[in-house]
């Protein structure tokens, strides 16, 4: 046993000999509580989420690396990106997101109670697989692209968004427009945020232009306070599509330290069940523990 330990050990050295300046972590999170939905009755919810990363640096100072995001739930996703970067910025391939997905308000609950699904769905269109980042003074710039994966063609060739931010003090702003190169539908929105001496606040505005038919808007607003350990924050949203009402909910958040939280929300959302075709409202609800490691 000892013998063959020495020959792994010695081989694993040889390997990588040539790589000094590559470095692999591991790290991730996991979710797990209960969850009630407003249909039905409550169940268990939990999710492990495993971050690979692997770095490395030339001899000029040009970063590069690769990545695998594993979540293991309800359904199982890779999330692979490869990325080099430099004084230019930096450029990522894989699955990446769109630029405007950077705007949002916080999730309330330990998985999301849903209260601010409506509002930031409009502020995408189209699919990335390409994204350009570049940050000087506090400002941000990001780009994002849909490329051909295969020869083939493909329709998400052609998407773009761009996002665009500024941070000054304690306050943040951000902006962003995304098209969706097949359809020609159209998202944008508007982030504003302030955090400072334990009081947060996010404000988001996004609308969706399609090609065909009237854009739709929304607005949200988090405003959350931390105290020690606790965090207490309250959501609202709402949207003028036809049939959507006002979204809301308050949740809390509390540090067990190490990475541990005790995590949960309660809310009312609408559109989760209807009556003659007419949306309803939903009373939901979550309660659960974060882990990070």
């Amino acid at each position: 046993m000892e013998l063959r330990s020495s020959i792994f050990a010695t081989t694993a050295l040889v390997a990588t000999a040539g790589i000094a300046a590559a470095d692999v972590t591991l790290g991730g999170g996991a979710v797990a509580g209960l969850k009630y939905t407003g249909t039905g009755d409550a169940f268990l919810h939990y999710e492990i989420d495993i971050d690979i990363n692997a770095s490395g640096e030339t001899d000029s100072g040009l970063s590069f690396g690769a990545s695998l995001d594993i979540d293991e739930g309800a359904t199982a996703d890779r999330d692979p990106e490869i990325f080099v970067s430099g004084a230019f910025g930096t450029v990522t391939l894989g699955e990446v997101d769109i630029a405007t997905d950077g705007l949002g308000l916080p999730d309330l609950g330990f998985d999301g109670i849903g209260m601010d699904d409506d509002v930031e769905a409009l502020r995408n269109a189209g699919t990335a697989d390409l994204t350009y980042s570049y940050s000087i003074s506090g400002v941000s710039l990001t780009l994002s692209a849909g490329w051909n994966r295969t020869a083939a063609p493909d329709a998400d060739a052609g998407d773009f968004g761009i996002l665009l931010g500024y941070n000054f003090d304690a306050f943040r702003i951000e902006a962003g427009v995304a098209r969706d190169d097949s359809t020609g539908n159209r998202g944008m929105g508007v982030e504003l945020g302030y955090s400072a001496n334990g009081i947060s606040a996010t404000a988001l505005w996004a609308q969706q232009d399609p090609a065909a038919g009237a854009e739709t808007s929304g607005y949200g607003l988090n405003i959350g306070y931390t105290i020690d350990a606790l965090t207490v924050s309250a959501s609202y949203g709402d949207t003028d599509a036809a049939g959507d009402a006002e979204d809301y909910g308050i949740g809390f958040s509390y540090n067990l330290g190490g990475g541990l939280r005790i995590v949960g929300a309660v809310g009312s959302v609408d559109a989760r069940t209807t009556t003659a075709g007419n949306p309803g409202r939903a009373d939901v609800w979550d309660l659960g523990l974060t882990m990070s490691f």
